[in-house]
């Protein structure tokens, strides 16, 4: 008897600098540990998902990176920064605490992750909310005082300099009990 093919829990993203990642890691000093629990994201674990794949087949996984090869050659690089900061889904019931990609230079970012979606489409996948360039770097746990928190998050403040987008990453994405551990598997770099 064969037993089931095993499956790998997949996403897409954009790999930030290191220097990047550090300064959105450096935000969780805007929230007081007094007025909610909050998961932080690992510093090595930030990035800027284009699309999450789920648990998928190995067999699948390579459809999926030659269908992203062909997605990413139809795209330049180009240059993005950090400017903004945001929860979802609200400020009175903040779950997400992220950081955004300045809205002025968000074409070619939406536009790489509308074509990189659309070639996944074949996988049918059941998140299927619009693509809100963001950076997730905490989950609110539990609050333990609303309005400090509100106060928290409106300090939040961030403008980081202009870095590149040369290619995306689908990473392997292992749970853990003390976090998830990102693995790249395959680099797929824009057009030149």
């Amino acid at each position: 008897m064969k037993s089931s093919a095993a499956k790998i829990r997949a996403f897409i993203a954009i790999s930030l600098p290191e220097k990047i990642r550090k300064k959105i890691y450096l935000l969780s000093e805007n929230i007081p540990h007094e007025c909610a629990k909050v998961k932080w994201v690992n510093p090595e674990n930030i990035h800027l998902t284009l699309v999450f794949l789920g648990e998928i087949s190995e067999d699948t996984l390579q459809k999926v990176k030659i269908k992203c090869e062909a997605a990413t050659k139809r795209h330049s690089k180009f240059k993005i920064f950090i400017q903004n900061s945001g929860v979802f889904p609200d400020i009175k019931k903040p779950r997400i605490l992220w950081v955004g990609v300045a809205s002025e230079l968000q074409k070619p970012l939406v536009s790489l992750a509308s074509d990189i979606r659309r070639s996944v489409d074949f996988l049918s996948l059941k998140d299927r909310k619009g693509f809100t360039p963001h950076i997730t770097f905490g989950r609110i746990k539990k609050i333990y005082n609303q309005s400090k928190l509100e106060k928290g998050i409106q300090s939040i403040s961030i403008k980081t300099a202009l870095f590149p987008v040369k290619e995306v990453t689908i990473f392997k994405s292992t749970l853990k009990p003390d976090g998830p551990i990102y693995t790249p598997l395959f680099v797929i770099p824009l057009k030149s």
